[in-house]
């Protein structure tokens, strides 16, 4: 994969559009999280109920706390589990409500796919990371036909389990994923 289709998909992303991209786990559905309208667009093409938060890719521990709130045992976590399929759910900061359910929390990770990170390296703020599919229906290892502004097609991705959720305000898992906490 050429920087040039990362660099596209980032032009993409700048114009408040969206993008499916590869990830570990599955194909993703991302948008710049921090713009609302871009957000919404999400929801829509998901048919995801609006009460259910998005969470997003990041590239460094730097890049989530310039966005949410992490303590001291949270970076630890993060630094030994990512990069990987695991997000940290954390009090949110500066992400528009629509993102976070209407709630005061985010989920974050930092993805373990060359493309995925460089896709949030190369754009500079967190991506939303969601699987590219219909809200209940099976994630996509292909890349999935849906009317987004532009697709980065890795091919077949290896079919894995998807991330595991991780709450760091009640310290339980609620997600049990490819990693075991």
């Amino acid at each position: 994969m050429t920087g040039e289709t990362v660099g596209a998909a980032v032009k993409v992303l700048n114009d408040g559009g969206v993008v499916v991209y590869p990830t570990e786990t599955c194909y993703g559905l991302g948008v710049d999280a921090m713009k609302s309208a871009a957000v919404k667009r999400v929801f829509d093409l998901k048919k995801r109920p609006l009460d259910l938060p998005l969470s997003v890719i990041v590239d460094s521990v730097d890049m989530i706390k310039q966005y949410a709130f992490i303590s001291r045992d949270v970076e630890r976590l993060i630094n030994e589990y990512m990069p990987g399929p695991v997000t940290f759910i954390v009090k949110n900061k500066l992400f528009p409500p629509i993102l976070c359910g209407g709630g005061d929390t985010v989920g974050f990770r930092i993805p373990d796919h060359v493309i995925a990170l460089e896709l949030v390296k190369e754009f500079g703020r967190p991506v939303t990371a969601t699987s590219a599919n219909i809200h209940g229906m099976p994630d996509p290892y292909e890349a999935p036909k849906l009317d987004v502004d532009f697709t980065i097609n890795f091919g077949k991705l290896p079919i894995r389990p998807p991330s595991t959720v991780y709450d760091t305000i009640i310290k339980k898992t609620v997600r049990q994923g490819a990693v075991k906490l």
